[in-house]
C-alpha cells in the first residue's frame, strides 16, 4: 500500500508503533527470575498452561538445595489483569502441601514449600473473566517428579 503523503505516512507510522507498544505491554510477562516471584534458587522447569490453543499461564519450578517453589505467571491478555490463578503442590510424603497460593492477581501466584527428598506434583489452576475455571493444569499427569 502507497500512502500519498508524508502526513499519512507519519501517522500510520505512529499508529503501527504505538499498536506494537501496547501489544508488547500487554503479552509480555518478565523473564522467569526466583526472587521476581518470591523465590529462591535456580529454574529446574517450566511448561505453558493452555486451553484451546491460548495459554493463559507459565508455571515456573525453582530449586534450592532444600525448598522448592512454584510460580504460576499469567500470559497474554490475562497478564496484568485482576483474576483468580492458584498454584498448588503435592508431595510423595507429605500428600497435599498446604497452603498453595490462591488469590485475585494482577500477575502470578507462587508459593514455596519444603522438598528435600521428596518428589513433587504441581497444579495451576486459571479462571476466566467470569469466574469459571477454564485450566486444571496438574503436572506430570500422574505420579511425581523432580525428586530432591
Amino acid at each position: 500500500m502507497k500512502l500519498k503523503s508524508k502526513a499519512a505516512r507519519s501517522v500510520t507510522s505512529l499508529a503501527m508503533m504505538l499498536s506494537a507498544i501496547a501489544g508488547y505491554s500487554l503479552v509480555t510477562a518478565p523473564a522467569a527470575s526466583a526472587a521476581t516471584y518470591g523465590c529462591n534458587g535456580s529454574q529446574i522447569d517450566s511448561w505453558n498452561n493452555t486451553y484451546n490453543g491460548t495459554t493463559y499461564a507459565k508455571t515456573y519450578l525453582f530449586w534450592d538445595g532444600t525448598y522448592n517453589c512454584v510460580a504460576a505467571v499469567k500470559q497474554g491478555s490475562y497478564y496484568g489483569v485482576r483474576s483468580r490463578i492458584a498454584v498448588d503442590a503435592w508431595t510423595d510424603k507429605d500428600g497435599y502441601v498446604s497452603p498453595g497460593d490462591d488469590g485475585q492477581y494482577l500477575y502470578y501466584a507462587s508459593f514455596k514449600f519444603y522438598g528435600k527428598g521428596r518428589c513433587i506434583a504441581v497444579e495451576t489452576d486459571v479462571w476466566n473473566l467470569n469466574g469459571n475455571n477454564i485450566i486444571q493444569d496438574h503436572v506430570p499427569n500422574s505420579g511425581y517428579f523432580h525428586c530432591g
